[in-house]
């Protein structure tokens, strides 16, 4: 078995995954680091959990700053940002997507990246 990873494979998904996010940041006017609190967002808005149920739970800052290990006045300033740029919603108990089909999009294009690794 060959350990050495598919170069060839990764340089694709780097290449599919940069036009996903220049095409974010032309679209929504966005930068990388919002991109990528963005998708971390979703990913604890849209975590099953051990039940296995599928339910939308909203992040609050300090939970996010934990999973990112970012300062939480950075997280919030930027929160409002992709807030202002209608991506996310606030919520009496945090943060959640607004924008799914964007968010889905950018998960799509990890988890191919994820499959060509396997």
């Amino acid at each position: 078995m060959n350990d050495r990873p598919d170069m060839t494979g990764m340089a694709r998904f780097a290449s599919r995954l940069f036009r996903v996010f220049n095409s974010l940041r032309s679209r929504h006017g966005i930068e990388f680091d919002e991109i990528l609190i963005f998708f971390a967002l979703g990913r604890l808005n849209y975590d099953p959990g051990q039940s296995n149920v599928m339910y939308v739970k909203p992040a609050n800052i300090v939970s996010l700053a934990e999973f990112l290990d970012i300062p939480r006045e950075t997280l919030r300033r930027k929160l409002v940002r992709l807030e202002e740029k209608d991506l996310v919603q606030r919520t009496s108990y945090g943060f959640v997507v607004k924008d799914m089909a964007v968010w889905r999009r950018i998960g799509e294009i990890a988890q191919q990246g994820a499959d060509a690794d396997a």
